[in-house]
């Protein structure tokens, strides 16, 4: 190989993985920037305990990958050839014979073990992220009692059992001002107390409540019960990890291979057209790289967003067409993925319709004579 080449190839390379890795920081602070607002309005509304928000931030992590990797690679690539147009540098190379060939041949090659990863992380690790997160979210309620409860707002009780308020929760876990209503229609029950806490007893969780008051019959036509307790000790509904199935988005990918249900086959032709869309929009990144002396890197920045937007609703709709029976299934989403990369890869200057454009051009009275 020429040395020169071989020098050539790192080079290049390397603008290339340094842009890639910036862009995809950029892209990945925006994406748990507005994740970890809406984790933290969770936790604020006790959907889910604040002690896990961050290792449901981290789980998060390669569904966002699987959606966002494609656009790096489209931005990630068209910013770092277009680097040497702007200096010029294109130039130099053109006029050494390296042409558009090489240049697609070395971004393929880029582009390949990046599609490898993202293979891995759509086909095993987001499946399996989905699923620990469910698990995480559940096993926190599971321990703490308290971790969902929000002072200051009725709080549901596991199974809609019931409505829980208190006023404060102290570290400790000690709660004040507490109403609890059981939603049976038989237990028709309305405890009042001033101070409370949980307490496991028999690896069971009871709520403890002391010198407060229950109130019997307020919803029935009879009459009202009062009486007054020194402690009472209820246990709510069983709070142990429930077995719930699993959602189509944590099923294992061979699983789906085996399915005959129309969602979960769409889910599976999308996450085999998911590392595809790496090379495509990357090839796709190598074209809208092509600026003329006067333009910025930044140039076609705006189409090639616009570019991608199309390209992934337009997967969106497949799946969805596939989900309600609207598209064949032996098809997949592949027409999206062939499409574009035909348009990545094929020069429109070389099409035979503007040869035809291009030859009649060469006779300026064509056309002019009767």
């Amino acid at each position: 190989m020429n040395p020169f080449l071989r020098i050539l190839d790192k080079y290049i390379l390397k603008e290339l993985t340094l842009t890639f890795l910036a862009v995809l920081v950029v892209l990945l602070l925006i994406t748990f920037g507005s994740e970890a607002t809406k984790l933290l309005a969770d936790a604020m509304q006790g959907k889910i305990p604040a002690s896990v928000v961050l290792q449901v931030l981290l789980l998060k992590i390669p569904p966002a990958l699987e959606i966002i990797l494609p656009l790096v690679a489209l931005i990630g690539v068209m910013l770092a050839v277009g680097r040497l147009y702007q200096d010029q540098e294109m130039v130099v190379l053109n006029s050494c014979a390296i042409g558009p060939a090489y240049f697609k041949r070395v971004v393929f090659l880029f582009l390949i073990p990046v599609a490898l990863i993202t293979a891995w992380i759509s086909l095993q690790v987001t499946p399996w992220s989905y699923q620990q997160e469910r698990l995480l979210i559940s096993q926190a309620q599971t321990i703490s009692p308290i971790a969902g409860l929000v002072p200051g707002k009725f709080n549901s009780l596991p199974n809609n059992q019931g409505v829980l308020y208190t006023k404060s929760i102290a570290e400790s876990g000690q709660m004040e001002s507490i109403w609890l209503k059981f939603a049976d229609k038989e237990n028709d029950v309305i405890l009042v107390a001033p101070v409370g806490r949980f307490e496991w007893i028999e690896n069971r969780v009871v709520l403890v409540l002391e010198n407060g008051f229950s109130y019997r019959g307020l919803h029935a036509a009879k009459d009202v019960t009062v009486q007054k307790f020194a402690r009472f000790e209820g246990y709510l509904p069983e709070l142990a990890q429930a077995k719930l199935r699993a959602k189509v988005f944590e099923k294992p990918t061979m699983e789906l291979f085996k399915s005959t249900d129309l969602n979960e086959l769409a889910l599976l032709q999308w996450r085999l057209v998911t590392p595809f869309g790496i090379i495509v929009l990357g090839l796709l990144g190598l074209k809208m790289s092509r600026t003329g002396p006067r333009e910025g890197r930044f140039a076609k920045l705006f189409i090639a967003l616009v570019l991608y937007i199309v390209y992934n609703q337009l997967l969106v709709v497949g799946r969805d067409g596939i989900s309600n029976g609207g598209w064949p299934v032996w098809l997949g989403l592949w027409p999206v993925t062939v499409i574009f990369l035909w348009f990545a890869v094929t020069d429109m200057k070389k099409l035979p319709i503007n040869k035809a454009k291009d030859w009649k051009s060469r006779l300026p009275f064509i056309g002019e004579a009767k």
